[in-house]
């Protein structure tokens, strides 16, 4: 097994993929754009599943409770890791069968039955995007310079780059 040093991995988070709908769910975040779900490392440099840690709070607390990962699953998931100029970014691939109703599950979840903390409140809503727009490399040329692509409504929504970068690497992986 290689060897790595935790220390560079400055966030950690989750792409989710629903296989029954052949999507993937993305979050609108505090960057008014969507993206995947994903954070700053929360735990010490000693702890040696801080990145997984991080990786299943973030899917947790940005999707609103409504799915969750346990850890021996997630490190069965593949990942890509993104420098970031000496930090390392590592986003699981977390492929699942979302509820049909989760994006209204989202909408209408009572904020008073959300955590005090602020991680739970930097989401605002949640959108699937077909996968189809994200494995035509022309179409993901044009994701990639316009920094927009179509969720399962055909609507053209702003995308973090953070997530392009995810998508791009997954797909370039065939991970997606």
């Amino acid at each position: 097994m290689a060897s790595f040093d935790l220390k560079k991995y400055l966030g950690s988070g989750v792409l989710i993929v629903d296989t029954a709908r052949s999507s993937l769910l993305l979050v609108h975040d505090y960057t008014e754009n969507y993206n995947c779900c994903g954070g700053f490392i929360k735990y010490d440099c000693d702890d040696l599943q801080r990145i997984e840690k991080t990786a299943i709070e973030e899917l947790y607390e940005e999707t609103r409770t409504l799915l969750s990962c346990d850890i021996d699953h997630l490190k069965t998931c593949p990942f890509v890791d993104l420098n970031f100029y000496d930090d390392i970014f590592r986003c699981y691939i977390f492929k699942t069968q979302c509820n049909s109703n989760i994006c209204e599950q989202f909408e209408n979840y009572k904020f008073e039955e959300l955590p005090i903390d602020d991680d739970y409140h930097e989401t605002s809503s949640i959108a699937f995007f077909p996968l189809k727009q994200f494995k035509s490399k022309k179409s993901l040329l044009n994701i990639d310079k316009n920094s927009m692509a179509k969720d399962s409504n055909g609507k053209l929504n702003p995308l973090n780059r953070r997530v392009i970068s995810v998508i791009k690497e997954a797909v370039s992986n065939n991970l997606l």
